[in-house]
This record gives structure tokens, C-alpha cells and sequence, in this order.
């Protein structure tokens, strides 16, 4: 969810107008709403005016950046939100599951059993870490190229 989305998710979330937000971040009410529609990007600081106002955090309505532990769990959160992503406690160890069933989440779930069929040949040294880093920056290309292999292969063994 891009930027200006999660700013009126929050802002309608709290029986906002864009310019209740407005007088309450100090921004013009013409700013809140190009921000909402995307046609522009608000600054850092700007941001923090927005979520100061909306009582969030900074980084629920950021993009996600990677770089502290705060952006990581709102990274999370993030995926919670879109994906049905949750924590799950199995035999004492936190793990992530997909717990909604729709469309969505079950194309997550795929794409999930697919990263850990290739982290299990990682572990098992079926593949190297060059192999497996090559299939996570490329994916999903290398998903595509590895079926169209498989179903080759198939199509081969069909026909003889």
C-alpha cells in the first residue's frame, strides 16, 4: 500500500476529514490530499507532522525501509494488513503463518511454500547460496523458467 493510501486509511480510520488532518498537522489541506491521490510525496518531515496528528507511528505510513527493528515490525504489520501474515506460536518458537483463506492469501501461501522448498534445498545443500540468492533476486523469473522446465520435462516423458 503506497503512502498516501495508508494516510487516508488512518485519517477515515479516525472520522477524519482531509482538513481536520490538515489544521491538525500544520499542513495545507490541498497537501493531504494530493498525498492521498498520489500525485505527490510527502518529506520525512512532513511525515512526521501527518502521523504526530494521526497518533501513529511514522513508519505505519511510511514505505517500509528496512534499516531498525520499529520499521521491520511496521514492515510486518504491513503484511498483516494486505496478506493475512500473522504470528503464530508452534512448540514455543514464533513463526509467521498465512491465517486468512481468500484468493490473496492463498497465492501468498504458494509463494511462501515456494521460498521455503528453496530454503530446504539451501539447508540440504541440494543448491548453493549463489543458487539460492540468484532464485531470490529473481524471483519470480526464475519460478517461471524452473516450471517451464519441469513441464518440458513432463511433456518429454509423455511422449515417448
Amino acid at each position: 500500500m503506497d503512502v498516501g493510501k495508508k494516510i487516508k486509511r488512518f485519517r477515515t480510520a479516525f472520522g477524519l476529514s482531509q482538513k481536520e488532518l490538515a489544521q491538525k498537522s500544520g499542513l495545507s489541506e490541498p497537501a493531504i490530499r494530493n498525498y492521498e491521490l498520489g500525485n505527490r510525496t510527502p518529506s520525512e518531515k512532513q511525515l512526521e507532522k501527518i502521523a504526530g496528528a494521526l497518533g501513529v507511528s511514522i513508519y505505519a505510513i511510511s514505505d517500509p525501509n528496512l534499516e531498525n527493528y520499529d520499521a521491520v515490525m511496521h514492515a510486518l504489520f504491513c503484511l498483516e494488513d494486505e496478506y493475512g501474515i500473522v504470528p503464530n506460536e508452534v512448540d514455543g518458537q514464533v513463526h509467521l503463518s498465512v491465517e486468512n483463506k481468500n484468493a490473496v492469501t492463498r497465492t501468498v501461501s504458494k509463494m511462501l511454500s515456494s521460498w521455503n522448498s528453496e530454503f530446504k534445498k539451501l539447508k540440504s545443500g541440494e543448491i548453493t547460496k549463489e543458487e539460492y540468492d540468484m532464485w531470490r533476486y529473481s524471483y519470480p523469473r526464475i519460478k517461471a523458467e524452473r516450471l517451464h522446465e519441469e513441464f518440458k520435462k513432463l511433456k518429454n516423458n509423455t511422449e515417448k
